[in-house]
């Protein structure tokens, strides 16, 4: 009851504070652009962008990008923007993103990505392009990249990650991922300690000691019972504790619900797989909520049962002691365990 009714509050709690730290940041990236610090300028724009989605900080940001060289990425944000603009019905920033967006696309720098037949089949088959997933619907066919130098990276379960570092500033490059090798088994050794098997230890004349009981005597061990009021807190305790993580994975549950239905507003309505970089960065953001979600509510949920657990089996403070006693039987061959309370 508690996780449902502050989850709703203190999402508004942080979407009116991350509208007033993008605000900051926004303007902070305007004095930086005009002293011509564009590097710095766009990282603002990037981190005002993240944390309050809009279309002056994204037209901003194009043109930070712009400004440094990175032209894929201007053309894409202002297409992003024009995208955005449409929507809202702003029709001047509309028109000012797709002209913006046209004038860059002649000089945009390419890259195909040729993937060898057999590792799409790969369970678990990936390309990151510096870091960033390539989506499978591109292999094959030439996307923008921004000038420069970058770092293509295959991988699969069990293969051995293949490497590329490519450099392309003008044109169409090329990079072919060749078929994954499988990674090499654990080289096979004998452990540097063995333990004597019984038969061993015979044959050496040593005979392993059994300690011994009186049988005449039970040992008896008389031990105070737990604490019945320590046991009841500790279950409140953990109670509290798995409130609070139903809360948390509440929270980021719908955290990733509004992520994941942000991330697909940023594609082609005709075709999904046609999005903008920020739909594959939103749709990351709505997996990693999405586990963040799954994980805090499966602890909560064992915390809330170990609670009710704890709660019910504390034992009465009135109740007597707890007496044990142990014994072996005559032949040796039986240990016997027995007690009361």
């Amino acid at each position: 009851m508690l996780a449902m009714t502050f989850t709703p509050w203190l999402g508004w709690a942080q979407s009116a504070g991350n509208k007033a730290a993008a605000e900051a940041i926004f303007e902070q990236g305007k004095l930086l652009m005009q002293s011509g610090d564009y590097t710095q300028a766009c990282l603002k724009f990037e981190a005002s962008q993240k944390l309050d989605e809009g279309i002056g900080t994204l037209l901003y940001l194009a043109d930070c990008y712009e400004k440094t060289g990175r032209t894929a990425s201007a053309w894409a944000m202002f297409k992003e923007a024009a995208s955005m603009a449409g929507a809202q019905g702003q029709d001047s920033r509309q028109k000012l993103a797709t002209q913006r967006a046209k004038s860059l696309e002649p000089g945009l720098v390419k890259i195909t990505i040729d993937v060898a037949k057999g590792d799409e089949s790969l369970l678990g088959f990936e390309v990151r392009n510096d870091g960033v997933t390539v989506p499978s619907v591109q292999f094959g066919s030439p996307f923008p990249i921004d000038p420069g130098e970058h770092r293509i990276e295959a991988s699969a379960p069990g293969k051995r990650i293949h490497t590329d570092v490519v450099n392309v500033t003008k044109g169409v490059g090329r990079v072919a991922v060749p078929l994954l090798t499988d990674l090499a088994p654990p080289a096979s050794g004998t452990p540097s300690t063995s333990i004597q098997s019984s038969s061993s230890m015979k044959s050496m004349g040593s005979t392993p000691s059994v300690p011994s009981l009186d049988s005449s005597t039970p040992k008896s061990l008389d031990t105070p019972h737990p604490s019945g009021k320590n046991q009841r807190i500790l279950s409140y305790v953990l109670g509290g504790v798995g409130i609070v993580g139903v809360g948390v994975g509440s929270y980021f549950g719908l955290a990733a619900i509004h992520s994941n239905s942000q991330s697909k507003s940023y594609c082609n309505a005709s075709n999904a797989n046609d999005c903008y970089p920020t739909s594959v960065s939103l749709h990351n953001d709505a997996l990693n909520e999405a586990k963040i979600s799954t994980i805090t509510f499966i602890a909560g949920g064992a915390l809330l049962a170990a609670g009710a657990v704890f709660y019910l089996t504390a034992p009465d403070d009135k109740s007597s002691s707890l007496h044990a006693s142990v014994g072996l039987s005559p032949n040796s061959t039986k240990l016997s365990l027995g007690g009361s309370w």
